[in-house]
């Protein structure tokens, strides 16, 4: 018996959950249907409404507007309404603009059934009222009870909230909503037009695609509140599919050219930058295929993949303010606030979540506003940056600039002097050179004079020929050195180092001069010579050093006088000094050898010396990374010293050919 009792209340429980709670119209004007109705799921898409009456209607489990998700079937929807007003006309409002087609019953005064359609798939003029939403106009006498029926078959989510209106309160309220929805264009067009005109005064990428992803953002918005199908093709509900197919994937293009653009996403994770760039092209390939198998993939992917992507654009955001991407903060919170609205409208479009958090587009829109805003602080952050950075580099750009000009002034003061100092090395040059040079030719030319007119007795000719050939060896002397000098000016000498036998270049100079020597009476004293001194030296450079070196010991050294010539091993260096006993070089010409100023310098027997072999001296030793240097006392002589690299075995083997050693070719 009790068990009786127990399924009796059990049937009794089911069969009142089964029922809805009928609509009581009152004089509020409005009545939200919300979870009072019943519904019945046609699988087959193929029953009537004759035979649908017959089926057991189930009432919604939630309190709120059906929300099925996405489900091809046909939903059938039961209404019971009571009018309490006096008021007969009444609307019926489907808030949600993408559904497919939707069939409205009722019973007319005779008791027949009154049959509308509407739903984006049929143009607006066949809708009661011109209205964005489809709207389905009917008469209940007051205190009459009517049952209505709603077929409802779409391939977008099935979300069915229903009010029923008042006509004087619904063009009320749609007033009002048309006003607020018109601020929220206005104020997107508002911003495109400046971003626009911003685009095109800087040419900057990233806020040409701000500009498009806003006219994106604009597009979705409006294609679910039914505004594009209500104002650009309103005879033409075949664009609506396209739209649906499209707008989705068009925003996403258009968001992740900007993220990666404006976070340079790639530079901070190249990870990141291709899921991005992955999860773009994969809603690509999604709206492809909808296009070629329309009716066999859903819509819902669309969501799932929009999802994602605001969620990358988030992670990347975060990523790049982790880098220390100041600019990213902004961007950061754009598109969390995006992806709240879009996650809220993404759960409720698949039905996840109640009908009301996706039809009621508040949410969504204000999404899109407040990462309108923040996304154009991000840029003008960005922009501050750049200001920043740009009046930076301007900065190190004119002080590079003013550094330069600095060095270029510095440079032409030094080169001027160069010029300078040329210009009067030169004229210097060319007065001694005339006056060396002509000098002998003027001799000479007397002597010819004298012998030709037959004047010149014997001894006399003897004496001027004697004096003739002391000139031409002068000049011949001069006119060497002054080659050599006038080559390392104008092309340089090449330094090439070898295994140089110093004792071998000392004999091989004092055989030379050998006449000289014994022309003054000079003695030559060279024992203190190594046999086993070597250096690693360029031959005829430090041939020529020799040579000139002891050359100008002889002219300064009077008859009787004594050069010495001594060399020592003072590791890693050769120590070369040529000393004499003669004139010496007074104090004040110090600071001129070396150099041009002290060519006019004569010797014991007015023997004419430029100075340019001291100078050939001087940068030859240097070439061969040596040093020259002198000692002097008036009157009591004069020592030249200079160094060379002393030889040792790495330096011949790091050479893979030399020549002969010095002390195999020298003569003698």
């Amino acid at each position: 018996m009790q068990c009786r009792i127990v399924l009796l209340l059990i049937f009794l429980t089911s069969t009142y959950a089964s029922l809805a709670q009928p609509i009581t119209l009152t004089g509020s004007g409005r009545v939200d249907v919300n979870g009072n109705l019943t519904y019945y799921r046609d699988a087959t898409q193929t029953l009537s409404l004759e035979e649908v009456r017959v089926r057991d209607f189930t009432k919604p489990e939630s309190p709120s507007s059906p929300n099925i998700g996405f489900d091809r079937s046909a939903h059938w929807f039961k209404i019971d309404i009571t009018n309490q007003t006096e008021n007969p006309e009444w609307l019926l409002e489907v808030a949600y603009a993408p559904l497919d087609q939707i069939d409205f019953y009722i019973a007319d005064e005779d008791g027949a059934i009154l049959q509308k359609t509407g739903g984006d798939h049929f143009p607006i003029a066949q809708r009661d009222l011109p209205h964005r939403q489809p709207v389905f106009s009917f008469s209940i006498l007051p205190g009459q009870s009517k049952t209505l029926y709603l077929r409802v078959l779409t391939i977008s989510s099935v979300q069915v909230p229903v009010t029923v209106w008042d006509r004087n309160a619904f063009f009320k309220t749609s007033y009002t909503i048309q006003l607020l929805n018109g601020l929220f264009y206005g104020a997107m067009l508002v911003m495109i037009l400046y971003q626009l005109f911003l685009f095109l005064s800087i040419r900057d990428k990233i806020t040409f695609y701000y500009v498009l992803t806003l006219l994106t953002m604009i597009n979705v918005v409006s294609f679910f509140q039914g505004y594009t199908f209500l104002y650009l093709f309103p005879a033409n509900p075949g664009f609506n599919d396209i739209l649906a197919m499209i707008t989705g994937p068009i925003f996403v293009v258009c968001s992740t050219l900007l993220t990666r653009a404006f976070l340079n996403v790639r530079q901070f994770s190249k990870l990141l930058d291709n899921l991005l760039l992955g999860n773009m092209f994969l809603d690509l390939g999604v709206a492809i295929l909808m296009t070629i198998f329309f009716r066999q993939i859903s819509f819902q992917y669309h969501n799932y993949i929009i999802f994602m992507h605001c969620l990358l654009a988030l992670v990347c955001a975060g990523y790049c303010l982790y880098r220390k991407y100041k600019p990213a903060r902004y961007y950061l919170i754009a598109w969390f606030t995006l992806l709240v609205a879009a996650g809220i409208f993404t759960m409720s479009s698949v039905g996840f979540m109640p009908g009301y958090l996706s039809t009621n587009y508040v949410g969504l829109m204000t999404g899109c506003v407040l990462q309108m805003l923040f996304i154009s602080f991000a840029l003008g952050d960005r922009w501050k940056q750049l200001t920043k950075e740009n009046e930076r580099v301007k900065e190190l750009e004119l002080k590079r600039g003013q550094e330069e000009n600095d060095r270029l002034e510095r440079e032409v003061k030094l080169r001027t002097a160069k010029l300078e100092e040329a210009n009067r090395i030169k004229d210097k040059l060319f007065s001694v050179v005339s006056h060396d040079i002509k000098s002998p030719l003027a001799s000479l030319k007397l002597s010819l004079m004298l012998a030709k007119a037959g004047n010149v007795n014997p001894e006399e000719f003897k004496h001027i020929i004697s004096g003739i050939e002391t000139h031409m060896d002068q000049t011949n002397e001069f006119i060497q050195n002054l080659l050599q000098w006038a080559k390392l000016q104008l092309q340089g000498v090449v330094c090439e180092p070898q295994r140089l036998h110093v004792k071998a270049l000392v004999d091989e100079a004092v055989n030379l001069l050998e006449p000289d020597f014994q022309t003054k009476g000079i003695s030559i004293v060279q024992d203190a010579v190594p046999v086993d001194a070597y250096a690693w030296a360029d031959l005829n450079m430090i041939r020529s050093v020799i040579r000139n070196l002891v050359n100008n010991a002889i002219k300064f050294t009077p008859t009787g006088g004594t050069i010495t010539i001594t060399v020592k091993k003072n590791d890693p260096e050769i120590v070369v000094a040529v000393a004499d006993t003669g004139v010496g070089i007074p104090a004040a010409h110090l600071d001129r050898i070396f150099t041009l100023e002290s060519i006019t310098t004569l010797g014991t027997r007015q023997e004419a010396g430029t100075g340019l072999g001291l100078i050939l001296c001087r940068e030859f030793v240097e070439k061969n990374k040596g040093r020259i240097w002198l000692e002097t006392e008036n009157g009591l002589g004069t020592i030249f010293y200079f160094t060379l690299p002393a030889h040792n075995e790495a330096q011949t083997t790091a050479v893979t050919s030399l020549p002969s050693p010095v002390e195999e070719v020298l003569p003698g």
